[in-house]
């Protein structure tokens, strides 16, 4: 953890109160590292790393993407956590634990990466920073609750270093230039936020606009980082292209039918809206006095283009809103630091901290709420079976994942969920009531095509397991009332039951008919 102390200690102090505060430091990030995991015990891992996860063990065990495996985004958001995967297999490992570690690994990477750059750019305020460096360790692996190894949980962390050049692109009176591999680095880094998803490129963008105008030249935006980034994102969507022609030929246009058109402008707004603006009303509030570092303004400006995808992905979901929420409360941090320098700044220093403690736990609000099953559910379902099949019924990605993982359960469908034909079969009698016969019977023949499609599945892997989901009762009616579905699910006998979902042991299958 030395690695976290690569930015400034304070020249003019003793040295004995150097080493006293560098050991403070780096015994506060070793508690922040230990304690994570133990903190996200209550989340476990996630649903989308659940199902990415075993999205990578089906590939590595000869499973084609998208074509025996139907996955929403491009190829990087699997092959992002392949590594993890691959490793946790060859060394005989549960895949979760090598995946969390994983994560933590390019968070602190991430984080030292970023200190590395501000060491060499020299901030003045640095000092600062480098006291609060648990303070940004927290905001990546504590902070994030339930979006911790998330893509964009990870994306953020290697976007930092990129923002730190940025800031001392922007400062026109920094005694260097980055050097030419530094900044190749950082865009390298900076890259994966774009790869996870192509409309993060705004949080790139902004900032690189900001520093354009802050050094009266567009010369900057031609800097190597964005060179890297450029041809990292062309070598990438040549490799899609070649490799995974079936996305763009037909998985997008299904997407673009379906899933995308799922928009929820109002609860996005909701949900995020007034805890991101009262942030920003606290950022403006700490404006005032000495001038903003640049630092300072590359983070909240990134953070303000983060909002731009939250909104337009519409989806409500906490890990969209992670980039914006993390990057104006390490903006208000950065402030802080920057306004401790100031002369009488311990005055109001404490109303300081209490208002960004009630900022940061009013944003978390969002990340605190847990889909991981309980135990007792979980080990109900394992004292019946031993490595089940297990398929679903149901729209949401949460009711399969991580509940099928956590059983000891092999998942049959080439799909995380039903998605696709729930979304085809609500954006139908949407478009009935709007007296567009022909295109909802164009999503009729969609959602058809799809449960024809799964009843073949089911019927071929016959899974000793189903699970419903009891939220989704609109989509769950309509697919039992078809006469193939309803008598699948007649060799089935309700095993365990929670608040969010039913489990069904198939007759004659289980450890106790096993034994019989």
């Amino acid at each position: 953890m030395t690695v976290l102390s690569d930015l400034d200690a304070p020249s003019s102090q003793p040295v004995a109160r150097q080493h006293r505060q560098a050991t403070w430091v780096l015994i506060a990030s070793l508690a922040v590292v230990a304690a994570a995991p133990f903190w996200q015990m209550r989340w476990g891992v996630i649903p989308d790393t659940s199902w990415l996860i075993t999205l990578c063990e089906r590939m590595l065990a000869g499973d084609r993407l998208y074509v025996d495996l139907i996955e929403t985004n491009p190829p990087f958001s699997v092959w992002l956590y392949m590594p993890a995967v691959y490793v946790a297999n060859r060394i005989g490992v549960a895949p979760e634990y090598v995946v969390h570690a994983y994560s933590y690994g390019l968070c602190v990477f991430g984080l030292w990466f970023a200190g590395f750059i501000a060491h060499r750019a020299r901030f003045v305020e640095n000092p600062a920073l480098y006291r609060l460096v648990p303070a940004f360790l927290a905001l990546l692996v504590v902070f994030p609750g339930n979006s911790f190894s998330e893509r964009e949980n990870q994306g953020i962390a290697l976007l930092l270093p990129l923002l730190a050049l940025m800031a001392w692109r922007a400062g026109g009176d920094r005694p260097s230039e980055p050097q030419w591999w530094l900044a190749a680095l950082a865009g390298l880094s900076g890259s994966v936020m774009v790869l996870v998803k192509p409309y993060y490129a705004v949080m790139i963008l902004a900032p690189a606009l900001y520093v354009a105008w802050r050094r009266r030249s567009i010369r900057p935006l031609f800097a190597i980082e964005y060179w890297v980034i450029g041809i990292a994102c062309v070598v990438y969507l040549a490799a899609v292209l070649r490799l995974y022609p079936e996305f763009m030929r037909d998985i997008y246009p299904v997407l673009a039918d379906t899933y995308m058109r799922y928009k929820q402008y109002t609860l996005v707004l909701a949900s995020y809206g007034r805890t991101y603006l009262v942030s920003i009303c606290l950022f403006l509030l700490l404006c005032r006095g000495r001038a903003l570092s640049p630092l300072v303004v590359v983070l909240a400006i990134a953070s303000v283009a983060g909002f731009v995808p939250l909104v337009y992905q519409g989806k409500g979901w906490a890990y969209h809103a992670y980039p914006a929420v993390v990057l104006i409360l390490a903006a208000i941090v950065c402030r802080l630091a920057e306004r401790s320098l100031a002369p009488n700044a311990a005055r109001s220093e404490m109303v300081q901290k209490t208002l960004l403690a009630a900022v940061v736990a009013g944003n978390w609000l969002p990340f605190q709420s847990t889909q991981k099953p309980e135990a007792d559910f979980v080990a109900g379902i394992r004292a019946v079976t031993d490595h089940p099949g297990v398929g679903l019924i149901g729209s949401g990605i949460e009711s399969g994942h991580p509940l099928a993982r956590m059983a000891g359960g092999r998942w049959i469908s080439a799909y995380c969920s039903d998605w696709l034909g729930g979304f085809a079969a609500a954006f139908a009698q949407q478009e009935r009531e709007a007296g567009d016969i022909a295109e909802a019977a164009r999503l009729d023949a969609l959602e058809r095509n799809f449960l024809d499609a799964k009843i073949r599945e089911l019927n071929t892997a016959r899974p000793e397991l189903m699970i419903v989901q009891k939220a989704d009762v609109s989509w769950v009616s309509h697919v039992m009332a078809r006469n193939d579905f309803a008598s699948f699910m007649s060799n089935y006998r309700l095993q365990a039951e929670d608040g969010t979902v039913r489990v069904y042991l198939r007759n004659g299958s289980g450890k106790v008919a096993a034994s019989d």
